[in-house]
């Protein structure tokens, strides 16, 4: 395929027949080839091209086949090329049969130069650079966990954030200009007199997206957190559900989808009799965030039979930073973690955790 398109010309106070030499050269540096900034193939002209009228060149001309260019007028233009370095022909072997196997390029960065240089040493160098990277990672984060651990794994809102964990894509999308993997997203209620495992929930009705021919809701490029939309199926309290990911990455030979795995979670029901909460517990929504968040043996000691504030519930007032919030917020950053940068600007999603606990009446 063209990796680049080159015109050539004289300038215009140059003499009519001007002579240029070309060198097209491909460098590889890959790990996964054990390859540390080696020449693959190195081509260059043995005799000078005699440029007289524009010529147009690509990689594609520069190939030991190829013996004659044409100039904007069709005139022949005789092109004699030799192959002047080359990489080991065990390594190129090695190569090759790395990408037969995979489909396309291993991990690395490929550089595509091409070198134009006159009888006068006046010399044009430019550079075409790939960075290639196959993301593999695809781990989910919250809310959820195994089927078995949903009594611990609640969340208290039906308006939940997910976020999961993925090594980046080197992909910017021609047409939006939106850059990294494309992500999408599927919800569906478990029901356990219907279905045996998280898979066969998972295939099933699905609550997001509503249009059951989609399979999947987009999320977008580059975006690890989803906050579920309002205008998706309810999720109802009391019950549990299931979610997945998808990860669309372009590769050299297509684009390749990946599933996560599956997790579970269930929405609170603040008004069942049948939940765990005993004796004077808070069941408000802020009392439960403050026990999520506080965990439940310290919640316990403190709000339990002979604590601190034993009886007490939470007046629903929230400060972050002095400021007044909402629930909302403190129940995504419950999910989602704190986001943190650290001293090389990569960002990351830090689980809250208390540090200190003070009672005021």
């Amino acid at each position: 395929m063209p990796i680049f398109m080159a015109e050539l010309r004289r300038q215009d106070d140059a003499p009519n027949q001007v002579d240029v030499d070309i060198e097209f050269e491909i460098i590889i540096d890959s790990d996964v080839l054990d390859v540390d900034n080696e020449t693959l193939v190195k081509v260059e002209t043995t005799q000078p091209l005699q440029l007289t009228e524009p010529i147009f060149i690509s990689n594609m001309d520069l190939n030991m086949s190829t013996d004659a260019l044409f100039d904007i007028s069709g005139n022949s233009v005789t092109l004699n090329l030799d192959i002047s370095q080359q990489m080991d022909l065990t390594d190129a072997e090695q190569m090759m049969s790395v990408i037969v196997q995979t489909g396309q390029l291993p991990n690395g960065i490929y550089t595509f130069r091409v070198t134009a240089t006159a009888a006068n040493g006046q010399q044009i160098v430019r550079e075409d650079i790939l960075n290639i990277s196959n993301p593999t990672l695809l781990q989910l984060m919250s809310p959820g966990g195994i089927l078995a651990d949903t009594t611990i794994n609640e969340v208290y809102t039906t308006y939940p954030v997910f976020q999961w964990e993925s090594d980046p894509c080197n992909y910017v999308d021609p047409n939006s200009g939106e850059s990294g993997c494309e992500y999408y997203i599927r919800v569906s209620e478990f029901k356990s007199e219907e279905h045996s495992s998280i898979d066969q929930a998972i295939e099933s009705v699905t609550r997001l997206p509503l249009d059951q021919s989609a399979g999947f809701e987009r999320v977008g490029y580059g975006f690890t957190t989803f906050q579920y939309p309002t205008d998706g199926g309810d999720l109802e309290p009391g019950k549990v559900y299931v979610w997945q990911i998808r990860k669309d990455l372009v590769t050299t030979s297509g684009t390749e989808q990946a599933l996560s795995d599956i997790m579970a979670f269930k929405v609170k029901d603040f008004t069942s009799s049948t939940n765990e909460d005993v004796g004077s517990e808070d069941t408000t929504p802020v009392g439960m965030l403050l026990r999520t968040i506080m965990g439940e043996d310290l919640a316990n000691r403190m709000f339990g039979s002979g604590g601190q504030v034993s009886n007490m519930v939470a007046n629903g007032n929230i400060f972050l930073n002095g400021e007044n919030v909402d629930i909302s917020l403190v129940q995504s950053l419950v999910s989602s973690g704190v986001l943190v940068e650290d001293e090389d600007g990569n960002e990351t999603y830090r689980p809250m955790e208390v540090i200190s606990v003070e009672v005021s009446e």
